[in-house]
């Protein structure tokens, strides 16, 4: 059986935040450390590492465990930049909110491997949109990491310009939870979901506002120390094979990517692209079907996506080339993994093909 795929990682500071908030709500530290895979010398660790998968199950576990899907939103509100350390110092002392922005895309592997922000000022030049580039996962995790780093940048945004200012808009591609009244008083500005894309809207105006804490003397010293910074866990991230997960990963609700697409967002010719692989004792065949089995299995035991939306992310024409595949990994069907994985308890089927995939 070929090995897992490495996961993209999070720094174990930002979880440990997590968890200390979680536990000052009445929620049982150690069951959240036995879910990160962390001990409690480790909650203040920026250097440390674990899982963003990890990460996801935390947020998981204390929404459920207090019923309050505002809760991300809440530790958000009590963000502020200095405590990201030299990447926050970095961005806090920038020349412009232009340029600060520009520095959280850049420095953001400082704190986690994914996802990335960048920021589209073609789609409407008046009212730019940051947008969070994070390949779709439906989990419940998943879905809370999105609204929690929307959220967070925004409130870093916030701390920037010095005004408590309200976005014109902020979009999810996820469903809404059961209760807005944490969103609409975080964002305050009309919210979208099952939308096109993550991220918010903001007035262009901002975009050259001198930050209160610029210094440009203090600037160079945390960009000098964070592109050292960056160069090292780029480098420690440099295997092909890792980034070509990433890239797959990121490409597959589109159909199978080929080589030459995939060595093409790698910035390489696809010959180069396979030589690569094969020092690292893989193929992109080998890749696609990891990253495939990885995020299926992922969603079947975390999720109650259909049958047909997880055959859609991974990229298949159709649920029964899914359910095939799928069976050839795992050995038995999607929805008997998915009822052993919840012990006996599975959904139900949202339609017909997902019924006969599940009882085939």
């Amino acid at each position: 059986m070929s090995p897992s795929p490495p996961r993209a990682t999070i720094s174990t500071a930002l979880t440990g935040r997590a968890i200390a908030y979680a536990t000052s709500r009445g929620v049982r530290r150690g069951d959240l450390l036995a879910l990160a895979g962390m001990t409690a010398e480790s909650m203040t660790d920026m250097d440390g590492r674990i899982p963003v998968t990890s990460h996801d199950a935390v947020w998981a576990h204390i929404v459920r465990t207090l019923d309050d899907p505002g809760a991300p939103l809440q530790l958000a509100a009590r963000t502020r930049l200095e405590e990201m350390h030299v990447m926050g110092f970095a961005i806090m002392t920038s020349a412009s909110v232009r340029e600060a922005l520009e520095r959280v895309d850049r420095y953001m592997v400082l704190l986690m491997d994914t996802p990335r922000w960048e920021l589209d000022e073609t789609t409407d030049p008046d009212a730019p949109f940051a947008e969070l580039r994070r390949w779709p996962r439906f989990t419940l995790g998943a879905r809370i990491a999105t609204e929690i780093s929307l959220a967070i940048h925004l409130r870093c945004f916030r701390q920037c310009v010095g005004v408590d200012f309200s976005p014109l808009r902020v979009a999810f591609r996820h469903a809404a939870p059961p209760d807005l009244a944490a969103h609409r008083e975080f964002f305050r500005c009309p919210l979208e979901f099952e939308a096109p894309r993550d991220g918010f809207a903001f007035p262009a105006s901002l975009l050259p506002i001198v930050p209160r804490d610029a210094n440009p003397a203090l600037s160079a010293f945390f960009f000098q120390h964070a592109e050292e910074l960056r160069r090292r866990r780029v480098a420690e991230a440099s295997r092909v094979s890792d980034q070509a997960r990433g890239v797959v990963a990121h490409l597959l609700a589109s159909g199978e990517p080929s080589a030459s697409v995939v060595a093409r967002h790698l910035g390489t010719s696809e010959r180069t692209l396979r030589r690569h692989l094969e020092e690292e004792g893989t193929t992109l065949r080998q890749i696609v079907s990891e990253v495939r089995r990885q995020t299926a299995e992922e969603l079947l035991r975390e999720s109650d996506t259909s049958l047909a939306e997880i055959a859609f992310v991974l990229g298949f024409s159709e649920v029964t080339a899914f359910a095939r595949a799928f069976k050839r990994w795992a050995g038995r069907t999607p929805g008997r993994f998915r009822e052993e994985a919840r012990g006996g308890r599975a959904p139900h089927a949202t339609s017909g093909a997902d019924r006969r995939v599940s009882d085939g």
